[in-house]
């Protein structure tokens, strides 16, 4: 068997990050270029209004426009001529429909803007059903299932990160399309309520979707510098489950991570999120938050896939692991 230079399969590779929040200030690009990422998934909303939401895609779109590295993304043929181009495709996501308000039309408004992949809900019950940290584990409503229906029509990835259970479940039966959970980790291995169950995760198989590993260290264990075996041990249980066809990278990169901003900022947006119940304390562990030693930072992403080869996962598997699965997950939505 040859011998494989990590670096060089790294860069040679596709290589998608399918959720990536730290790109709320699009000043951050830069760490995603440096890591050899040739998608990236910002987060563009996700409590904003519909109209906080058209110019939060308006400054990106002027974004991508003024930068040559950049390129929006509306098919999955777009992500292989940024790898030609040596570009970072672009991926608009919503972590949540509260930008949807009570109007499904704005959905067709978001997809010609570019939106590639929605998920259900942010934590908490909203129109579509309940989220993953709510008292209740409610299904799918009414609004949630037409919102489901109009997405696979559309071409909108539908996510279920974050979400509730049975919404989650429910959302699946629903779709005709690939289903995803873009960073989800699972429960068997951390019982946060964040994580999923092994239901989920081999109902999303089942559609062909894909479920992302995340990173965030409050979702891998009790830690607080989780070390990268830590992390893979979650892509290890995963590729037992649901097989490697199954599974990609949604390692949940943020703006409130070490070292990216003050330790004053890190705290004051922790805050805000438990205030405004986005998210709870006893669930978040306050910052610091340190991602997996060896990839604390989007950067440093070539050192998770010179571990999984080392670690002896076959070549082929890794490259769907870090890129390939949610390439293939593109194609059979928004087409080649």
């Amino acid at each position: 068997m040859p011998v494989i230079d990590p670096a060089e399969f790294h860069d040679q590779a596709i290589v998608i990050d399918g959720v990536c929040p730290l790109l709320m200030d699009r000043g951050n690009v830069g760490w995603y270029i440096d890591g050899g990422l040739t998608a990236a998934v910002p987060t563009i909303a996700i409590r904003e209004s519909a109209e906080q939401t058209l110019r939060n895609l308006g400054g990106w779109h002027r974004f991508i426009d003024t930068d040559p590295r950049l390129t929006l993304v509306r098919h999955a043929a777009d992500i292989t001529a940024a790898k030609a181009g040596g570009q970072v495709g672009i991926v608009f996501h919503f972590q949540g429909t509260d930008p949807v308000e009570d109007d499904l039309n704005l959905l067709d408004a978001y997809k010609v803007l570019g939106l590639g992949m929605l998920q259900l809900t942010y934590n908490v019950k909203c129109r579509v059903g309940d989220g993953a940290l709510e008292r209740t584990d409610g299904g799918l409503s009414i609004f949630g299932l037409e919102l489901v229906k109009r997405c696979n029509a559309l071409g909108i990835i539908v996510d279920g990160s974050h979400t509730g259970n049975r919404t989650t479940l429910d959302a699946i039966e629903a779709s005709t399309q690939p289903f995803v959970f873009s960073h989800a980790n699972a429960h068997a291995l951390y019982p946060s309520p964040r994580n999923i169950t092994d239901e989920q995760m081999l109902a999303c198989a089942a559609t062909g979707g894909l479920v992302g590993i995340v990173g965030f260290p409050g979702f891998l264990g009790t830690e607080a510098r989780p070390n990268l075996d830590r992390f893979i041990e979650f892509i290890d249980y995963a590729v037992e489950l649901i097989g490697p066809d199954h599974v990609g990278l949604g390692i949940d990169y943020y703006m409130g991570m070490d070292p990216i901003i003050s330790a004053e900022k890190a705290q004051a947006r922790y805050d805000d999120a438990v205030a405004t119940g986005r998210w709870d304390a006893a669930i978040y562990p306050p910052p610091p938050h340190y991602f997996p030693a060896g990839i604390e930072t989007p950067n440093l992403l070539p050192n998770l896939t010179a571990k999984l080869l080392e670690r002896g996962y076959d070549p082929d598997d890794v490259g769907k692991i870090i890129g390939g699965n949610w390439m293939r997950v593109f194609a059979e939505v928004w087409g080649g």
